[in-house]
């Protein structure tokens, strides 16, 4: 049985696959064909040629200069950085796209034509005639070795921030603009399983004609942040989750935003929901938390638990990229919570009292506040704050039920 990878496009977030890959080698999963597009299709050669450790040192230390030919000093994750770049960005739209010039250097870094054309994998990559928008699908079996690295660049192409490129008398552009994610491709080239790496990335997917393919999607769980933003410190943080993600797909792990080794998530419920459900029993005052309250308790309260336990460490602004053991996870809670000194809990009560806050909003000011008033034991504040704020007030009594 023949099985594909399948790469989306995604920009800056491109790092995420090199993590999915990482994931495929550790369990041992081959494959037989690769289809991508854009920086999909750029790893996806490094893949065909079996360069992981070639892709990795990309990833790992990737830089603006890489891609485009401009400078950016600021980084995308502060107000003053992400303002710059995507000035930078925008004036280049207006002039009709930056050129490509260091993607094409990394594309000349990563293309290995003997390698490429002496693997056993096959290929495909998806990209766009400009301006007619009709694909250009290029295979592996009818490419010419030196046409592959135009083809790259062309499928790259994300107009109108890029320029397009030519190849004879053609222009071309970014293959999102007509499937981003190349199943169909995959199945022309005789796929009979498809491994589907989908970033989310803005771009049309074409609906999958065969439906007898078995297809194993791996999405990423959390935000990889911008597809613009061309930093060492997204990519390597992408790199982890794309690796977490997979196993957990794979069921090798545990978790869904957060990732935990093999078993642990049950042994903390089996160690904490005891405290836990004894205290959502004391302070359930309030029946309009019942629908909440039947779920926690029906058929999949495991699973209802854990999301707590994750929504009770986003809350906290636990690290998303790493791999944890419960008893530990718990104990950087603690440490966070305690790390918090908060002398006042004004600004969060004059938000309440001018319901400023929407029922899904969880934060750290919020559960803190919330857990003083269970401490407390203010019944009257407690039975309004769990119908107002169901989940950050649910978060609170996890807290409670870890540092008691």
């Amino acid at each position: 049985m023949k099985r594909a990878v399948v790469l989306s496009g995604g920009g800056a977030k491109g790092a995420y696959e090199i993590g999915v890959w990482k994931a495929l080698r550790r369990l041992g999963i081959k494959y037989d064909i690769v289809t991508g597009t854009s920086v999909g299709a750029l790893n996806g050669v490094l893949m065909v040629q079996d360069d992981y450790y070639k892709a990795l040192k990309l990833w790992y230390y990737m830089d603006y200069n890489k891609v485009i030919d401009i400078e950016i000093k600021g980084k995308y994750s502060t107000k003053k950085g992400k303002e710059e770049i995507l000035k930078k960005y925008a004036k280049g739209m207006i002039s009709g796209g930056y050129e490509l010039s260091g993607l094409e250097k990394v594309i000349d870094g990563a293309f290995d034509d003997k390698k490429f054309i002496k693997s056993s994998i096959d290929y495909g990559l998806v990209t766009t005639y400009f301006p007619s928008l009709k694909p250009k699908l290029v295979k592996k079996s009818t490419l010419k070795s030196k046409e592959l690295k135009k083809y790259l660049l062309a499928t790259a192409s994300c107009f109108p921030a890029f320029k397009p490129t030519k190849i004879g008398n053609n222009l071309y552009i970014d293959g999102g603009y007509y499937d981003n994610l190349p199943i169909n491709l995959a199945i022309d080239l005789g796929a009979e399983e498809v491994i589907a790496v989908d970033m989310g990335s803005i771009g049309l997917v074409k609906p999958v004609k065969n439906k007898y393919v078995k297809i194993t999607y791996i999405r990423p769980r959390n935000d990889l942040g911008s597809f613009l933003a061309f930093e060492k410190d997204y990519s390597r943080i992408a790199i982890s989750l794309g690796y977490n993600d997979a196993m957990k797909t794979y069921g090798m792990l545990d978790g869904n935003k957060y990732t935990f080794k093999k078993g642990s998530l049950k042994r903390n419920y089996q160690r904490i929901s005891g405290k836990f459900y004894k205290f959502l029993d004391k302070y359930y005052f309030n029946s309009l938390f019942k629908i909440k309250y039947n779920k926690l308790t029906g058929v999949n309260k495991e699973l209802e638990f854990n999301k707590i336990l994750e929504l009770t460490a986003s809350a906290f602004s636990i690290n998303p990229g790493k791999i944890y053991r419960t008893s530990l996870f718990n104990i950087i809670i603690k440490k966070e919570f305690l790390k918090t000194k908060i002398k006042s809990f004004n600004s969060i009560k004059t938000a309440i009292k001018n319901n400023n806050l929407k029922k899904a909003f969880v934060s750290k000011e919020l559960v803190c506040y919330i857990y003083t008033e269970l401490k407390n034991d203010k019944k009257r504040s407690i039975k309004r704050l769990q119908v107002m704020f169901p989940d950050a007030f649910l978060s609170a009594l996890y807290l409670l039920s870890i540092t008691n």
